[in-house]
């Protein structure tokens, strides 16, 4: 499960990029405190559980503005043009859909366009 180092490494991380307070609420904050002097692995299955919840709840919080907006918008972009490719009529345009890379490049590409020019 969940070790003392790890938890304590995960709160450094939050409280360096400023997610700490804004992301978790008071409750939350201690039971990762708390887990994280008091015990060294966590073997408790609804403990873990409730620690899973948490740190799922910093690991979005922890995400830069690019990478939400790559999965917002920049993965939907991409299927619409892999789509278009394939009705156009080249086969290997399904493979972009899914494809990291090109995903980013989409995102990219929206976020050197001028203000005016972007898609809403």
């Amino acid at each position: 499960m969940f070790t003392s180092g790890f938890l304590e490494g995960v709160r450094r991380r939050a409280l360096r990029r400023g997610v700490w307070f804004r992301a978790l609420d008071r409750v939350e904050r201690g039971i990762l405190e708390l887990t994280s002097r008091v015990v060294d692995v966590v073997r408790s299955e609804s403990l873990g559980c409730e620690i899973a919840k948490i740190l799922a709840k910093l690991k979005e919080a922890l995400k830069s503005g690019f990478v939400r907006h790559m999965e917002s918008f920049g993965l939907v972009r991409a299927r619409e043009i892999s789509r278009l490719a394939v009705d156009w009529g080249y086969q290997g345009a399904r493979r972009w859909a899914g494809d990291p890379a090109f995903v980013r490049y989409v995102t990219c590409v929206e976020y050197n366009k001028p203000l005016r020019a972007r898609m809403i």
